[in-house]
């Protein structure tokens, strides 16, 4: 591929696109309309996993198309009321009657009306009523597995055509993480005051085509048109009528909003359930929202990076590779036909043209397209669509596209480079209810206060998915497993894509996203039970590579390829590379994979899922073994070339990772991490007394020599760290040898969490004050880390509900980077914070500014004689010259500013030289300077 240039600004397309996240009214979008007659697409594919553009299956392992015919796979107790919900239309009633209509198969042999092949209490059916206007059209979609409020109403038939309307709005319940098991008794009964009726005895059934149903729910308005009579009719397939129930005076309220299809228990012996075809409905009540048809691509990301060569700071000479990830649907692998990337450019008088780009790469087992243009001059703003041809034969095949934007790279000299920092996306922790008072997802507020920003790209620091959030983790059979992260890693898209299709990013996995609740890489080794501990605590990934790499592929693959050879140990791919894009250069790494585990290492400490139970065993004193890994050789020696090179027109150093780099917790004394969730959260301006500094071998404060030596490189870069993992925001100052003599971290709070760490220290903070706010200055974290706290964002009470949301200090972050006085600037936004408005705060302490020089904070042993800019932005290049038969050995860099004077540091004895690199090409070399 050549060079690629492009075309006009397109802030039309940056409407429609803000406009679409929000759910604004804007005229670039279609508006819902009257769709008096509804059904189903021709499927393109007629047998596959993926059920097609106009449903959402829950889960995508439990359903299928099967010679175009809707089947459940799921028939287990354990996964009670699998539902496929209709995305493209919902219920808004008017006045006339609304009707809808299916088949319905029963599971297993069809040749006889025997049921003891199912289990007891099978159906199936129609959901309909689910929610309302008052309930975003993503949680309706999800509604299954147990009734809770806003979950609406099922119009189910059982094996003998007889049917039923059952209760799906009363219930709740649910733990911390999943909504699973059995249907407890009680939960989806019959509604008592319907009228049921049977029409035909059994012996009459018989030979009537048993076990195929043809289903009608009539919604008919009563005389006053404020009440509604629901009346559901179950058919032979000869059109006689079977059985019927009717249900009146409901209210609008209790019929509007998102229907759907629903699949209770099925076959014993296997895994089968309920199957549907000829699904179709009818009436003025129904509107369409053609902008919720969701797929065959799901979303995307793309990064873009400088490439080496680049050297001028001439935008028309500046070309960037671009990379760009899809993320398909569970469609079948055979049926990928060709897909490629177009771009939107002005032709003239012939106004806006589409020029193809490239093709893209598919990945099965990870449902991936990747595109790559090497060469990309990004100094406009465009419009760009990924296209896919999917079909099974030539003659049934049928074309999709996906919109987005990319970026023209932000002006070196002008405003400052914004960043948005999301992490830790939880959508349940309880109480279950179809609605925002349970589930968080999709995190509108979260989407748009940071679209509201518009950030120039955003990380997105790990945990996107949660393996046993809303429903249960499955981890077998691999296929199975797989098609559950995409059921989660889809609700991540359908909450941030938006961001992701309009702006650069970066993601990078963390120990949920592979299911584990901590995760220790060990260098790529698979986790295994060994005699007296976990397959988790044995570290390494309990996952095969064959899965953590598809894995690696959804979140990773659309970034410039890796800097450090792979793949590791047992055949685990890596992701650790660099983004050179406006002005900053950011070191992307992975700081789980290569990481100790601490039970095998520390067999002293008895250690279980990262915590200490030896009381005689002290982490400051002991933990710290010979030999132990955080970031590994490999990303230790990326690191410290990564510290020297200030080419492609860098100003800033950025890390990207998962934790930071030390442990800022507190618990009561004796007490460990499990403890958390259950702790209660003070009033604000209260602070419970007596706790003290953990060691949490999952934070990044362990090991501590090898924590040391990654700090060390990242002072080495004046480099500020943007991490998340720990649900605690916070904005601390790394020391090595002493507090405050190196760089920043700020790690943003969750989205949403169910475990909220907490940082109330019973001990005043040391040093110089930071701030007048308690728990900030000099500290050692429980491992005798040095770190200055200048902010964290406690659990608090706030006042705002859902408690349980709000309360654990959720939020987001956001970066303001100022390339022309070397600033940084940490933002951190709660939730119920809506940025813009005049009553709008961050969480206490924030913001905080930090200068670029004061990221490497030691006093140095020396100063070198002064250097200038000029008007230039030269890099300064510092070198220890020996003896003449020996090399020059470069150990350090820093790009000046214009109109820059600097005297650089040294840190020991020797003799130095500084070489100035200017934008055009042009070197000078100071004189050769010896230091005692």
């Amino acid at each position: 591929m050549g060079d690629w240039r492009g075309g006009a600004n397109m802030s039309c397309l940056t409407i429609l696109l803000l406009a679409g996240a929000l759910n604004l009214p804007s005229p670039l979008l279609q508006s819902a309309e009257e769709a008096p007659e509804i059904r189903m697409e021709s499927a393109v594919v007629p047998t596959q996993t993926w059920l097609g553009r106009q449903w959402n299956a829950n889960r995508f392992q439990d359903w299928a198309l099967k010679d175009g015919k809707i089947e459940c796979m799921n028939s287990q107790l354990k996964d009670p009321i699998r539902t496929a919900i209709w995305l493209p239309d919902e219920v808004q009633p008017q006045g006339g009657p609304i009707s809808f209509s299916v088949e319905v198969h029963r599971p297993g042999d069809q040749s006889s009306l025997e049921e003891s092949s199912l289990h007891a209490g099978s159906f199936a059916g129609l959901i309909f009523g689910i929610g309302g206007p008052e309930v975003d059209h993503r949680i309706r979609s999800i509604v299954h597995d147990k009734p809770a409020e806003d979950g609406g109403i099922l119009a189910t038939v059982d094996a003998r055509g007889r049917v039923y309307f059952r209760d799906f709005s009363t219930g709740g319940g649910g733990g911390s993480w999943s909504v699973s098991g059995p249907l407890k008794e009680g939960m989806a009964e019959k509604f008592p005051d319907q009228v049921h009726t049977v029409q035909a005895n059994e012996k009459q059934d018989t030979g009537l085509s048993p076990g195929v149903w043809k289903l009608t729910l009539d919604l008919l308005p009563q005389d006053d048109l404020k009440l509604w009579t629901v009346t559901l009719i179950s058919a032979n397939q000869q059109g006689e009528e079977v059985s019927r129930s009717v249900l009146k005076n409901l209210t609008a309220q209790q019929i509007d909003g998102s229907f759907g299809l629903v699949s209770h228990l099925g076959d014993k012996n296997r895994r089968g359930g309920w199957s549907f075809s000829s699904f179709e409905a009818n009436g003025i009540g129904l509107v369409n929202h053609r902008n919720r048809l969701l797929g065959p691509i799901f979303g995307l990301q793309y990064s873009l990076s400088r490439n080496p060569e680049t050297s001028s700071e001439d935008p028309s000479s500046i070309y960037h590779e671009w990379n760009l990830t899809a993320q398909l649907a569970p469609v079948a692998a055979s049926a990928v036909r060709e897909a490629w990337l177009e771009v939107q450019s002005e032709d003239g008088d012939k106004g806006p043209t589409w020029t193809r780009l490239t093709t893209g790469t598919y990945e099965a087992l990870s449902q991936t397209l990747r595109f790559r243009v090497p060469r990309w001059s990004a100094h406009r703003t465009l419009a760009f669509r990924v296209k896919l041809l999917l079909g099974d034969s030539e003659s049934r095949q049928k074309e999709f596209s996906y919109n987005g934007i990319v970026r023209a790279e932000p002006e070196l000299d002008g405003r400052p480079v914004r960043i948005g920092l999301i992490s830790c996306v939880k959508n349940f922790t309880g109480k279950l209810a179809w609605n925002s008072s349970s589930i968080w997802y999709p995190h509108e507020d979260v989407a748009r206060g940071l679209l509201s920003q518009d950030p120039d790209l955003v990380f997105f620091a790990g945990d996107q998915i949660y393996e046993g959030d809303i429903t249960r983790a499955e981890v077998n059979p691999p296929d199975r497993m797989l098609l559950d992260y995409h059921t989660k890693y889809l609700r991540w898209y359908r909450a941030f894509g938006e961001l992701t299709r309009s702006r650069p990013t970066i993601q990078v996995p963390d120990d949920h996203d592979v299911y584990h609740g901590n995760i220790w890489g060990a260098g790529g080794k698979r986790a295994r039970r060994e005699k007296g501990m976990t397959a988790q605590d044995s570290g390494g990934y309990k996952l095969a590579p064959r899965e953590v790499n598809a894995i690696h592929l959804t979140q990773t693959s659309h970034l410039p390829a890796p800097c450090i050879e792979g793949p590791i140990g047992e055949g685990y791919s890596v992701y650790t590379t660099r983004v050179e894009y406006a002005g900053l250069s950011m070191a992307v790494i992975s700081d789980r994979q290569f990481k100790s585990a601490p039970r095998p290492s520390l067999p002293e400490g008895d250690v279980v899922n990262g915590w200490f139970r030896n009381p005689e065993f002290d982490p400051v004193k002991d933990a710290d073994a010979p030999g132990l890994d955080l970031l590994g050789s490999a990303q230790e020696k990326f690191l410290a070339n990564w510290s020297l090179d200030w080419s492609r027109g860098a100003r800033w150093k950025v890390l990207l990772s998962q934790t930071p780099f030390v442990n800022v917790a507190t618990l009561p004394p004796g007490k460990t991490g499990a403890v958390i969730p259950g702790l209660p959260i003070p009033k604000p301006g209260g602070w419970p007394e007596g706790e003290a500094p953990v060691a949490d071998c999952d934070s990044g404060g362990w090991p501590q020599s090898a924590r040391n030596r990654a700090v060390s490189l990242l002072r080495d870069a004046r480099a500020f760290h943007l991490a998340g993992d720990q649900h605690l925001a916070s904005c601390v100052r790394y020391g090595v040898e002493n507090f405050r003599d190196a760089g920043v971290v700020f790690a943003g709070p969750a989205v949403a969490n169910t475990w909220p760490r907490r940082w109330f220290p019973s001990v005043a903070g040391g040093g110089k004050p930071v701030s007048p706010l308690r728990g900030t200055g000099d500290f050692r974290d429980g491992f005798g880390n040095a770190m200055t706290v200048l902010a964290v964002g406690n659990p608090s009470r706030t006042g705002h509900e859902p408690e349980r949301l709000h309360d654990r200090g959720p939020g987001w972050g956001l970066v303001h980077v100022d390339l022309n006085k070397r600033t940084a600037t940490f933002e951190c936004w709660p939730r119920f914070s809506t940025p813009g408005k005049a009553d709008a705060e961050q969480y206490p302490g924030w913001p905080i500014t930090v200068d670029q020089r004061s990221l490497d904070g030691r006093k140095p042993h020396a100063l070198l004689p002064n250097v200038e800019s000029g008007d230039d932005l030269p890099i300064a290049h510092i070198w220890r010259v020996g003896p003449a038969d020996e090399k020059k050995v470069l150990v350090s860099a820093y790009r000046l500013k214009k109109g820059e004077s600097w005297n650089p540091p040294v840190h020991q004895p020797g003799s130095y030289q500084v070489q100035l690199l200017f934008t055009d090409g042009r070197e000078a070399w100071g004189e050769v300077v010896e230091i005692r």
